[in-house]
């Protein structure tokens, strides 16, 4: 997958996610940020290439979650996905359910928001 694929502005998290791969629990990773059309996850010794698809599956505001994803990036800090269907509904649910509010969305050298 080549080509910027950015929609939303990304926000800053710490949220344990287990990627599924074949419809079996993989590996535990980190969520470091999210948008609504998808989160880069920090997570050691995983080689996915791109258009692979998972799962991922997480736990937040009481609520199971398991999202389709596609990888869409990968390096040896982790692998960023895009979601299969942007998930407004999880990211409200995160910015609802924070005890504190979100740091401003990460930004690319113009200053625009980098887009998912």
């Amino acid at each position: 997958m080549t080509g910027e694929r950015r929609y939303g502005a990304r926000h800053q998290l710490d949220l344990p996610v287990y990627i599924r791969y074949h419809k079996r629990p993989f590996l535990g990773a980190t969520a470091c940020n999210l948008s609504i059309g998808g989160m880069f996850l920090s997570v050691q010794a995983l080689t996915l290439p791109n258009g692979t698809p998972i799962e991922l599956e997480l736990r937040c505001a009481g609520k199971r979650w398991l999202l389709p994803a596609i990888v869409t990036y990968g390096d040896n800090s982790g692998i960023g996905v895009m979601f299969q269907e942007p998930q407004p509904a999880l990211f409200n649910e995160l910015l609802e359910h924070r005890n504190t509010e979100l740091p401003p969305p990460l930004t690319g050298a113009l200053g625009d928001p980098l887009r998912i």
